[in-house]
């Protein structure tokens, strides 16, 4: 019943948009519910666009090849991103998005993600470009994750993977107090007791990781651009921290 309601709500008011448009003299064309168009303004459509528009602005195909790469290493990085999405999906929602703009070329679409998709095709047609990053996804995830050593981690993937570590580095710059450890020590007992277990063990597995990338330069540069604090040193010092208070306190 509430959808029923919901889905007339929505008819009614592109209707009423539709007739403002008549009444000023332009042509109408089909608007896109709020709903619908979050799939263009937001989410991993909107965001693939956004790191291949970059790419290509940076260097061409070959960048933008890599990057089809860690977008499916990032879907890959857990279960929670494997489970809510994966990249068969992805691809396919791709094919769906270049399906409704050959069937709707006129769509009024949200403001801005034309102009992305055409940044991002360089020049190609943009539903034939979309079609074919689905195929590219396909293809690279056939292929397998590539490693770090392999692929450098970017700094897009470095703001995902340790942002656990960029909210962090509050505790570890601020002057606040007057020593790093004093800071440390803070941090990791600011959610104490009952918010500790929300942020302790994820905390602790991106220091293990981090820790993990200091043979990888280009890996750890990026890493350094989200948390520029994150040398060796002071990650152990964190992960000794917050470690021996899940211990001891817990």
């Amino acid at each position: 019943m509430l959808d029923g309601i919901a889905f007339k709500v929505a008819e009614d008011a592109e209707g009423v948009a539709g007739a403002e448009l008549n009444s000023c003299g332009r042509e109408h064309r089909p608007a896109m519910t709020a709903y619908t168009g979050a799939v263009f303004g937001n989410g991993m459509v909107a965001r693939l666009v956004d790191i291949l528009a970059s790419a290509r602005e940076r260097g061409g195909t070959a960048l933008a090849a890599d990057e089809i790469a860690r977008v499916n290493r990032t879907l890959d990085n857990c279960a929670t991103t494997r489970w809510a999405m994966p990249s068969t999906t992805l691809a396919a929602l791709l094919d769906l998005v270049a399906e409704t703009l050959r069937a709707s070329p006129d769509r009024d679409l949200p403001s801005g993600f034309l102009a992305r998709l055409d940044a991002a095709a360089g020049g190609q047609d943009g539903p034939e470009f979309l079609v074919r990053t689905a195929s590219l996804l396909r293809t690279s995830k056939r292929e397998g994750i590539a490693r770090f050593e392999e692929l450098p981690m970017s700094v897009w993937e470095a703001e995902l993977r340790f942002a656990r570590l960029r909210d962090f580095s509050w505790w570890v710059e601020s002057d606040e107090y007057p020593t790093c450890e004093e800071g440390v020590l803070a941090g990791v007992t600011s959610e104490h007791p009952h918010g500790c277990p929300h942020l302790l063990p994820p905390l602790i597995a991106e220091l293990h990781a981090a820790l993990l990338l200091d043979d990888d330069a280009r890996s750890a540069a990026s890493l350094r651009s989200v948390a520029p604090w994150a040398t060796p040193p002071i990650l152990r010092q964190v992960l000794q921290a917050a470690s021996t208070h899940l211990l001891d306190a817990h």
